[in-house]
């Protein structure tokens, strides 16, 4: 469980990005407890809770209750302005500190492409105080400047919220922190143990996904805090590393928001690094231009890295950001929709299998072979899938939605991106990117629409929405994992080969929430190929396919 707590601002020193804070002993909790896995499942059913597919979340229904003002204060027009802008800024941040809390789970994920240095296990030299002793943390190989030497662990996360322009005196900046209870609750909780702590404060430029909800400078500071006590892991060792002082005086590295990727940091090398050199940390600001060019390098040699942690950064603010309009109160009728995107009714074996929504299906749209080519290609790099927890809107795994997924490139299944486009009347482009996803015996995915209303930026998409819904089935499953339409009482079990369309909007941009779907709990596993048909091209160069790693580039399907 992920606890959250406001606390008043502690006196800081910042230097640059780091700052070292005493966190005070009179630390105010207040829990917040997660909704079993039924009692989700219940809610996503009654109020069609949205939820994320394969990595990627859709924007949630707005709030309908305002946010009252704190007990402790008059409710005037700045403290409930206030309240309402920093209860979105909160649950972004318990978001984001889930999403990167699983993300630093070695189980889950292994940035071997940032473990470039590690910690010093015995003494070297004379004890001169200059030879680096136990605890250093030392280069395993030669890394170049502009190039990622580690991560900076995430341990909690926080939120400074400012109020030092505030009309209202009686308002006074507050900190807001989100971490792992189970984990480090004794750390927070024990006055003895409190410590110190290393800040982080987060800038966000306007290329961070965070930055629409969390960017204002003026209002909101995002900071990561470091537990030194916390075990040493492989790729998370920034914060380790001695600060340059007077002993210290050359720094060779920085830390730096990860392109496209906070509140994850990298530290990254000032200067060309060799094998066995020390690492130390600068603590003095650089140049503007100087760490625009850090930032430009880590961006370009690390592009198909960071995309993928992009992807589930961006889940993390999907699930907080209002939706662009409002919906109809409950209890109104479900209004008139259509017309919807057009299928070529011509394709081989089509056929609808429900009026209103229409619902179709293509009996081995896949061949055998290449159900059987895309498991194999796709399963050495799968990774967890997100959803959204129905009880707090946070994006998480889900402890009994534990499928994984990876990206394919249409590069390396040309043969059946052609089908899909030929299909669906689409160009590639229109294509949101390929996803195969794997439920292991136990495994679901609750309740859910893919749909959009209106205009959004999502998953490489401009000002664009979802038209329509294409996934295939690429094994046969005996038992469980049946895609359930519980609005319409339609329910299909899964049949290798056999590819399944619906329409989650329409050309209106009109979410049509009659397709709520379920993936029912895996009995036997079960393996889907999945994408989203949206009525623009993808425009964000972010999310090109010339980015996406390659799975295996020497079998194209």
């Amino acid at each position: 469980m992920f606890l959250q707590s406001d606390m008043m601002a502690n006196q800081t020193v910042i230097c640059y990005l780091i700052t070292i804070a005493l966190l005070s002993s009179n630390i105010l909790l207040t829990a917040q407890a997660l909704a079993t896995p039924a009692a989700r499942r219940k809610a996503a059913r009654k109020a069609k809770k949205s939820s994320s597919n394969g990595g990627f979340a859709k924007k949630p229904r707005p709030a309908a209750t305002a946010i009252a003002a704190p007990q402790t204060q008059q409710p005037t027009k700045n403290n409930v302005q206030y309240d309402a802008q920093d209860e979105v800024a909160k649950r972004a941040v318990s978001s984001l500190f889930s999403v990167c809390a699983h993300i630093q789970d070695p189980k889950l994920y292994q940035p071997k492409w940032a473990d470039a240095c590690c910690v010093q296990q015995n003494s070297k030299g004379d004890d001169d105080g200059i030879s680096p002793k136990i605890g250093a943390v030392m280069a395993n190989r030669d890394v170049a400047r502009g190039q990622v030497l580690t991560l900076f662990p995430i341990h909690a996360l926080g939120l400074r919220m400012l109020r030092q322009n505030s009309d209202d005196e009686a308002l006074k900046d507050t900190e807001f922190v989100a971490y792992d209870q189970d984990a480090d609750g004794e750390l927070f909780t024990t006055s003895e143990k409190a410590g110190l702590r290393l800040k982080l404060n987060i800038p966000l430029d306007k290329s961070q996904p965070a930055h629409s909800i969390l960017g204002n400078k003026k209002r909101h500071v995002l900071f990561s805090m470091f537990l030194p006590e916390k075990q040493p892991m492989p790729g998370w060792l920034g914060g380790r590393m001695k600060a340059a002082s007077s002993q210290y005086s050359e720094s060779n590295c920085i830390t730096v928001p990860l392109p496209g990727a906070a509140p994850l940091c990298a530290v990254v090398a000032t200067t060309d690094v060799k094998e066995g050199d020390e690492i130390i940390q600068a603590m003095q600001p650089l140049k503007p231009s100087v760490m625009d060019e850090l930032k430009g390098s880590v961006a370009k040699e690390y592009r198909r890295e960071l995309a993928t942690l992009q992807m589930y950064i961006e889940a993390a603010c999907e699930t907080v950001q209002p939706s662009s309009q409002s919906d109809s109160s409950s209890g109104q009728e479900q209004q008139q929709l259509g017309p919807f995107h057009q299928l070529n009714q011509q394709y081989p074996g089509l056929k609808r299998i429900h009026q209103d929504p229409d619902i179709y299906s293509i009996d081995n749209f896949l061949t055998n072979e290449e159900c059987d080519r895309l498991i194999a290609k796709s399963q050495p790099h799968l990774v967890p899938c997100l959803v959204k927890n129905d009880k707090t809107g946070i994006a998480e795994q889900d402890p009994v939605r534990t499928s994984t997924n990876t990206n394919v490139p249409q590069s390396e299944v040309p043969s059946i991106v052609e089908k899909m486009t030929n299909v669906a009347n689409c160009c590639a482009d229109q294509l949101e990117i390929l996803q195969v996803l794997n439920y292991k015996k136990g495994q679901e995915f609750i309740p859910h629409t893919d749909g959009f209303s209106g205009k959004f930026d999502a998953c490489g998409f401009e000002q664009a929405s979802r038209q329509a819904t294409i996934f295939c089935y690429l094994n046969d499953v005996a038992e469980g994992g049946s895609t359930n339409f519980p609005e319409i009482g339609l329910a299909i079990q899964p049949k290798k080969g056999t590819a399944v369309i619906h329409f989650p909007a329409d050309l209106e941009l009109r979410e049509d929430t009659r397709t709520l779907h379920q993936g029912a709990p895996a009995v036997d596993e079960k393996w889907l190929l999945t994408t989203w048909v949206w009525n623009r091209p993808r425009s964000d160069e972010m999310y090109a396919e010339s980015r996406l790693p390659p799975l295996s580039s020497g079998d194209i399907i």
